[in-house]
Protein backbone atom coordinates (compact mmCIF):
# COMPACT_ATOMS: atom_id res chain seq x y z
CA UNK A 1 0.00 0.00 0.00
CA UNK A 2 1.32 3.43 -0.96
CA UNK A 3 2.27 5.85 1.77
CA UNK A 4 -0.17 8.77 1.98
CA UNK A 5 0.95 12.38 2.22
CA UNK A 6 -1.29 15.36 2.90
CA UNK A 7 -0.17 18.81 1.77
CA UNK A 8 -2.37 21.68 2.91
CA UNK A 9 -2.62 24.88 0.87
CA UNK A 10 -4.17 28.22 1.80
CA UNK A 11 -4.51 31.35 -0.33
CA UNK A 12 -1.12 33.04 -0.44
CA UNK A 13 1.01 29.86 -0.24
CA UNK A 14 4.53 29.96 -1.70
CA UNK A 15 4.24 28.05 -4.97
CA UNK A 16 7.79 26.64 -5.13
CA UNK A 17 7.51 25.31 -1.57
CA UNK A 18 4.33 23.43 -2.44
CA UNK A 19 4.73 22.34 -6.04
CA UNK A 20 8.36 21.18 -5.82
CA UNK A 21 7.79 18.73 -2.93
CA UNK A 22 4.50 17.53 -4.50
CA UNK A 23 6.28 16.79 -7.77
CA UNK A 24 9.22 15.03 -6.09
CA UNK A 25 7.00 12.95 -3.79
CA UNK A 26 4.80 11.84 -6.70
CA UNK A 27 7.90 10.88 -8.70
CA UNK A 28 8.88 8.70 -5.73
CA UNK A 29 5.50 6.94 -5.87
CA UNK A 30 3.92 8.53 -2.81
CA UNK A 31 0.16 9.10 -2.80
CA UNK A 32 0.03 12.90 -2.37
CA UNK A 33 -3.32 14.46 -1.55
CA UNK A 34 -3.57 18.24 -1.93
CA UNK A 35 -6.14 19.84 0.38
CA UNK A 36 -7.28 23.43 0.18
CA UNK A 37 -7.90 25.14 3.48
CA UNK A 38 -11.48 26.16 2.71
CA UNK A 39 -11.99 25.52 -1.00
CA UNK A 40 -10.60 23.45 -3.86
CA UNK A 41 -9.02 26.26 -5.88
CA UNK A 42 -6.22 27.99 -4.01
CA UNK A 43 -4.28 30.98 -5.33
CA UNK A 44 -0.60 31.21 -4.47
CA UNK A 45 1.38 34.26 -3.41
CA UNK A 46 2.55 34.81 -7.00
CA UNK A 47 -0.78 34.34 -8.74
CA UNK A 48 -0.58 30.63 -9.61
CA UNK A 49 -3.86 28.84 -8.88
CA UNK A 50 -3.81 25.17 -7.87
CA UNK A 51 -6.78 22.83 -8.24
CA UNK A 52 -6.75 20.83 -5.00
CA UNK A 53 -7.98 17.25 -4.66
CA UNK A 54 -10.11 18.04 -1.61
CA UNK A 55 -10.58 20.45 1.28
CA UNK A 56 -9.34 20.25 4.86
CA UNK A 57 -12.92 19.79 6.12
CA UNK A 58 -13.43 16.78 3.83
CA UNK A 59 -10.36 14.89 5.13
CA UNK A 60 -10.35 16.15 8.71
CA UNK A 61 -8.34 13.77 10.92
CA UNK A 62 -7.90 11.00 8.36
CA UNK A 63 -4.60 9.19 8.97
CA UNK A 64 -1.63 10.14 6.79
CA UNK A 65 1.98 9.03 6.80
CA UNK A 66 3.03 12.68 6.49
CA UNK A 67 1.57 16.17 6.63
CA UNK A 68 3.42 18.89 4.70
CA UNK A 69 2.92 22.64 5.13
CA UNK A 70 4.36 25.16 2.66
CA UNK A 71 5.07 28.73 3.73
CA UNK A 72 4.34 32.00 1.99
CA UNK A 73 2.25 34.99 2.97
CA UNK A 74 -0.54 35.24 3.73
CA UNK A 75 -0.78 31.45 3.27
CA UNK A 76 1.06 30.67 6.49
CA UNK A 77 -1.11 33.10 8.47
CA UNK A 78 -4.22 31.50 7.00
CA UNK A 79 -3.04 28.02 8.07
CA UNK A 80 -1.88 29.30 11.46
CA UNK A 81 -5.36 30.68 12.19
CA UNK A 82 -7.15 27.41 11.36
CA UNK A 83 -8.07 25.26 14.35
CA UNK A 84 -8.62 22.32 11.96
CA UNK A 85 -5.06 22.62 10.59
CA UNK A 86 -3.60 22.82 14.10
CA UNK A 87 -5.61 19.74 15.11
CA UNK A 88 -4.45 17.81 12.02
CA UNK A 89 -0.82 18.69 12.77
CA UNK A 90 -1.12 17.72 16.45
CA UNK A 91 -2.89 14.45 15.62
CA UNK A 92 -0.38 13.55 12.91
CA UNK A 93 2.54 14.25 15.24
CA UNK A 94 0.98 12.15 18.04
CA UNK A 95 0.75 9.25 15.59
CA UNK A 96 4.53 9.53 14.95
CA UNK A 97 3.98 10.38 11.31
CA UNK A 98 6.24 12.76 9.42
CA UNK A 99 5.33 16.38 10.11
CA UNK A 100 7.03 18.82 7.73
CA UNK A 101 6.96 22.60 7.30
CA UNK A 102 9.03 25.04 5.27
CA UNK A 103 9.77 28.79 5.31
CA UNK A 104 7.25 30.56 7.59
CA UNK A 105 5.18 27.40 8.20
CA UNK A 106 7.28 26.11 11.15
CA UNK A 107 5.26 28.70 13.11
CA UNK A 108 2.35 26.27 12.73
CA UNK A 109 4.46 23.47 14.23
CA UNK A 110 5.37 25.79 17.10
CA UNK A 111 1.75 26.76 17.81
CA UNK A 112 0.75 23.07 17.59
CA UNK A 113 3.30 22.06 20.20
CA UNK A 114 5.34 19.98 17.76
CA UNK A 115 8.68 21.84 18.03
CA UNK A 116 9.06 21.51 21.84
CA UNK A 117 12.83 22.17 22.12
CA UNK A 118 13.61 20.50 18.79
CA UNK A 119 16.11 22.00 16.36
CA UNK A 120 14.38 23.60 13.38
CA UNK A 121 14.99 25.93 10.47
CA UNK A 122 12.74 28.50 8.87
CA UNK A 123 12.84 31.72 6.91
CA UNK A 124 15.39 33.83 8.82
CA UNK A 125 13.04 36.65 9.92
CA UNK A 126 10.45 34.13 11.15
CA UNK A 127 12.73 32.56 13.77
CA UNK A 128 11.94 35.39 16.21
CA UNK A 129 8.26 34.37 16.15
CA UNK A 130 8.99 30.77 17.18
CA UNK A 131 9.47 30.19 20.90
CA UNK A 132 9.58 26.42 21.48
CA UNK A 133 12.53 25.20 19.44
CA UNK A 134 16.16 25.89 18.66
CA UNK A 135 16.79 27.71 15.37
CA UNK A 136 19.48 26.23 13.14
CA UNK A 137 20.49 28.14 10.02
CA UNK A 138 20.52 25.11 7.73
CA UNK A 139 18.60 24.47 4.47
CA UNK A 140 16.76 21.47 6.02
CA UNK A 141 16.65 20.19 9.60
CA UNK A 142 15.42 16.70 10.50
CA UNK A 143 14.58 16.01 14.14
CA UNK A 144 12.99 12.59 14.42
CA UNK A 145 9.77 12.74 12.38
CA UNK A 146 9.81 16.56 12.21
CA UNK A 147 11.30 18.07 9.05
CA UNK A 148 11.72 21.81 8.54
CA UNK A 149 13.01 23.73 5.53
CA UNK A 150 14.43 27.24 5.39
CA UNK A 151 12.78 28.76 2.32
CA UNK A 152 11.88 28.38 -1.37
CA UNK A 153 15.53 27.74 -2.27
CA UNK A 154 15.49 24.67 -0.02
CA UNK A 155 12.40 23.12 -1.62
CA UNK A 156 14.19 20.33 -3.49
CA UNK A 157 16.21 19.25 -0.45
CA UNK A 158 13.08 19.56 1.71
CA UNK A 159 11.06 17.31 -0.64
CA UNK A 160 13.87 14.76 -0.89
CA UNK A 161 14.16 14.66 2.91
CA UNK A 162 10.46 13.83 3.19
CA UNK A 163 10.91 11.03 0.64
CA UNK A 164 13.93 9.65 2.53
CA UNK A 165 11.97 9.69 5.80
CA UNK A 166 9.01 7.84 4.29
CA UNK A 167 10.64 5.48 1.79
CA UNK A 168 14.34 5.41 2.66
CA UNK A 169 17.42 7.13 1.30
CA UNK A 170 17.59 4.87 -1.77
CA UNK A 171 14.21 6.16 -2.98
CA UNK A 172 15.31 9.77 -2.44
CA UNK A 173 18.56 9.05 -4.33
CA UNK A 174 16.60 7.57 -7.26
CA UNK A 175 14.52 10.73 -7.53
CA UNK A 176 17.70 12.86 -7.26
CA UNK A 177 19.18 10.95 -10.20
CA UNK A 178 16.04 11.41 -12.30
CA UNK A 179 16.04 15.17 -11.82
CA UNK A 180 19.85 15.43 -12.07
CA UNK A 181 20.17 17.15 -8.69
Amino acid sequence: MKKRVLIILADGFEEIEAITPIDLMRRAGLDVLIAGLSKREIKGAHGITIACDTTVAEIHLQPFDAVVLPGGFPGTSNLLNSDMVLEIVRNNYRENSVTAAICAAPQILDKSGVLNNKPFTCYPSVQEQISHGTFTNEPVVISGNVITGRAAGSSIEFGLSIIASLLGQNSADEVKQKIVF
